[in-house]
């Protein structure tokens, strides 16, 4: 095996190895927010439903890398060009997917101004429903507690009656929370995917000039 073929192998291995951690760590950051959504889903403005979607797409693409890993493994072992091509390949098309990912995400709330408008607006009328709506009264009851805010802009809200999922103390108002909460949310999930997408990129070029070192030792004992 030749001195570059030797690096170039090791490199493919430490390169997988990054890619197990990233798609872990997407994994990770994807269910963690999708958790977090779905708690904040009915307090979501109907025009931007779509954010919802964003941890889910995070939660596809790291389960996708973590298993892409190791076919760039098993090309690695047993030398396969084939596989390593193809490994190289997909790491391509999961960098424009990410890239995409990102930048929907970082775009997806172009208006900030609108988006807290309405969000305000959907958090008014969820919490209009307390005592009338048992659904609403569980959506609020898991906002105020996962977001340790109380009513919508501060206990002053909620009159005589102030409800047990009420953190003590002065809680900020639900309406900031939970903006600042989904646009935080978004954009982080924005720049760890294009941020991750660079280390795929040096993944797929390492897999790739593997690929033909071994094209070039077979070639050169072809000669022999």
């Amino acid at each position: 095996m030749g001195c570059t073929e030797g690096l170039a192998r090791i490199f493919v291995f430490v390169a997988n190895f990054c890619f197990l951690l990233v798609g872990l760590a997407l994994l990770i950051v994807g269910i963690m927010y999708k958790i977090n959504f779905n708690k904040y889903t009915d307090a979501i403005p109907d025009d931007y439903q779509v954010v919802q979607h964003v941890p889910t797409f995070t939660i596809v693409v790291g389960v996708i890398i973590f298993f892409i890993a190791f076919l760039g493994c098993c090309g690695a072992l047993k030398s396969n060009t084939c596989m390593l091509t193809s490994y190289g390949a997909i790491l391509f098309i999961i960098f424009l997917i990410q890239i995409g990912l990102g930048i929907f995400a970082l775009v997806t709330i172009k208006n900030t101004q609108d988006f807290q408008t309405k969000l305000n607006n959907a958090v008014e009328n969820l919490f209009n429903k307390y005592d009338s709506n048992p659904k609403a009264k569980e959506a609020v009851d898991a906002i105020q507690e996962a977001l340790k805010c109380c009513g919508t802009s501060g206990k002053s809200y909620w009159h005589n009656v102030v409800p047990a999922s009420c953190p003590s103390g002065s809680p900020p108002g639900c309406q900031t929370a939970l903006y600042d909460a989904v646009l935080s949310s978004i954009k982080l999930i924005g720049i760890v995917a294009m941020t991750v997408s660079i280390v795929e990129v040096v993944g797929a070029v390492l897999a790739l000039c593997l690929s033909n070192c071994i094209r070039g030792r077979e070639r050169q004992g072809a000669y022999y």
